[in-house]
């Protein structure tokens, strides 16, 4: 199972013209149309090809200088590194034993998704796979609202977008083969009504995350998030690259709370980490 990024199939969204053809949530309204075009701009699209022929498709900003944002924008950029080969071992490997029944021989699924919760969705390239390869998946972002503070139409900056709606128009770019499996919610990390509203949505059969353990500050909050989504054995599993940043600081509290086994993806990922989280009854 493999994800190849399609460089050389980029298109730039500020080409786009016809901004309609992105279907939007109702919940957005006409109010919001004007601002499609805003929430576009200067973003990229990565055509992700999943095996099998799927194919997703992933925008990002390739630099997030002059946005003027409250809060964490890192998420506007793409960072496959960790998530192409976290994808791969979630394919391949866990997701088939988590199903009742092993993948078909066609390298589908069986006929019970799982229903799965993915925490700092970013753009959302590991949670749009899964989705696209079959499972229900929750992509969540705290919703920071940011502006281009180099845009030089004074209208467009009017109101800001948050990057929850980044998350969501990429979504809306796979509605054909998404077919609603795909949905975001807000999750601050560390806020109980974020929390809470998540977990009243349903059960979860696993909840991930990739490259979440680069900022030392948030690692209380995040600790606490996982502690309370992860009640009655749910399944964390956090994808990580080492590079010193404090990844082994998090994961040495989180084991007063959890039960953690650690592993590698494999030679050709060296310094890339899989800790999957349990919590201690």
């Amino acid at each position: 199972m493999t994800i190849l990024l399609s460089t050389g199939e980029t298109l730039l969204l500020l080409l786009i013209t016809n901004v309609s053809a992105f279907s939007l949530p109702s919940e957005y309204g006409a109010a919001r149309s004007s601002r499609d075009a805003v929430r576009l701009h200067a973003s990229t699209i990565e055509n992700v090809q999943l095996k099998g022929g799927a194919e997703v498709k992933i925008g990002h900003r390739m630099q997030i200088g002059g946005l003027e944002a409250d809060g964490d924008l890192t998420g506007l950029k793409m960072w496959p590194t960790t998530s192409e080969p976290m994808f791969r071992q979630l394919v391949d490997v866990i997701l088939p034993a988590m199903h009742d029944d092993n993948t078909h021989g066609d390298g589908t699924c069986s006929s019970q998704p799982l229903r799965i919760l993915e925490i700092g969705s970013g753009c959302g390239l590991l949670g749009i796979s899964l989705a696209a390869y079959g499972e229900i998946v929750v992509l969540t972002d705290p919703a920071f609202p940011f502006r281009d503070t180099l845009r030089s139409d004074p209208e467009e900056h009017v109101d800001s977008i948050t990057t929850l709606d980044h998350l969501q128009s990429n979504i809306d770019l796979n509605a054909d083969i998404l077919e609603g499996r795909a949905t975001t919610a807000k999750l601050l990390w560390g806020d109980a009504n974020d929390i809470e509203y998540i977990k009243n949505r349903g059960q979860y059969d696993l909840v991930i995350g990739s490259e979440l353990l680069y900022y030392r500050d948030s690692f209380d909050a995040l600790l606490e998030t996982i502690r309370r989504l992860g009640v009655g054995g749910v399944p964390i599993i956090l994808g990580y690259k080492t590079r010193r940043l404090g990844e082994q600081i998090f994961l040495d509290r989180a084991k007063e709370y959890f039960e953690i086994v650690t592993d590698g993806l494999g030679r050709k990922h060296e310094g890339l980490f899989l800790a999957t989280c349990t919590l201690k009854e």
